[in-house]
């Protein structure tokens, strides 16, 4: 028994000896803040996205890879952690149809960085409402998504901007679509707040209304006759755009926008692309569309968007 005992207490003994000796591994910098540009007046893109995030406190990045630093892993060996933005969309928690992604990018040349920092100074920042959150912005030259096209894509913490080689030769046209797109990605989560959930169950509820016996969302194209679609005004004909969609869903032609909030990206890139006299030119016609984009309109008095 004696030896038993004896056994424990140095067994404890160098346990406890052995922690008392245990180096403390001190992580220094981990939780460092990556959202930032600093400046380098000896590199011209560098200093003016310097410039802009000290103006507007939005940092702009032409690399994904935004830093680095050296690590030290469980085992004790040193490694090199490369911060990255996140392309991946985050909106509205699941997913209804394939989750929007960048399917593929390219880099843009520091040479047309400061004609696109000059357009988000000219054309998006005086129109944000005050207090929206954009956390970063990647510039990048061609893009292509499953969901949103090749301008402008919302990500877990950035919004990517593309085709930025092509902004000093834009039309008119494509100027206002650009733009658009870009305030879509910008803006989504603010119009899809809860505080403006009982505007969005009405504008939900135009589309659905003429669908009554299943979900007019994710509905496949089809499907639209007059078995399923009840209500319509008489001599209308039974079309996607007859019950107040814009289009197909981007990530599936044969269905209507699979998720409400994919419904209320395309109704916003198209108020924001177009002025009110000219959404009434192309829509006017059809007055479920025209119902729906009054009540945007009024969610983007509400958070004053200033156009």
């Amino acid at each position: 028994m004696k030896n038993i005992l004896y056994m424990i207490s140095l067994i404890v003994l160098a346990l406890t000896g052995g922690c008392s000796k245990e180096e403390t591994t001190v992580f220094n910098d981990y939780d460092k803040n990556w959202l930032v540009v600093e400046d380098d007046a000896n590199d011209a893109s560098t200093h003016a996205r310097y410039l802009f995030f000290k103006e507007t406190g939005i940092p702009v990045f032409a690399n994904d890879t935004i830093g680095s630093q050296q690590r030290i892993d469980v085992f004790g060996k040193e490694y090199t952690h490369y911060e990255k933005l996140s392309m991946s969309y985050s909106l509205g928690g699941v997913q209804t149809g394939a989750p929007p992604l960048v399917q593929s990018f390219s880099y843009c040349n520091k040479a047309d960085v400061v004609a696109a920092l000059t357009f988000l100074r000219e054309e998006i920042i005086p129109v944000l409402p005050q207090g929206v959150h954009v956390p970063s912005i990647l510039l990048v030259d061609n893009m292509t998504s499953n969901a949103f096209g090749s301008y402008a894509f919302k990500g877990f913490n950035t919004v990517v901007i593309a085709q930025v080689s092509k902004i000093t030769g834009m039309d008119a046209a494509t100027r206002a679509n650009y733009k658009g797109a870009i305030l879509r990605a910008i803006l989504t989560n603010t119009i899809l707040d809860s505080r403006f959930n009982s505007s969005l169950d009405k504008f939900y509820a135009v589309s659905r209304k003429y669908v009554p016996n299943m979900d007019a969302y994710g509905l496949y194209i089809y499907s639209l006759t007059a078995t399923n679609v009840k209500g319509l005004p008489d001599g209308v004909p039974i079309t996607l755009q007859a019950i107040g969609f814009l289009g197909t869903d981007p990530r599936n032609p044969y269905y209507t926008p699979m998720s409400t909030w994919m419904d209320v990206c395309m109704y916003l890139e198209a108020a924001v692309a177009n002025t009110q006299a000219q959404f009434k030119q192309k829509y006017g016609d059809n007055q479920r569309i025209m119902d729906k984009y009054a009540i945007m309109r009024q969610i983007m008095d509400q958070v004053n968007l200033k156009q």
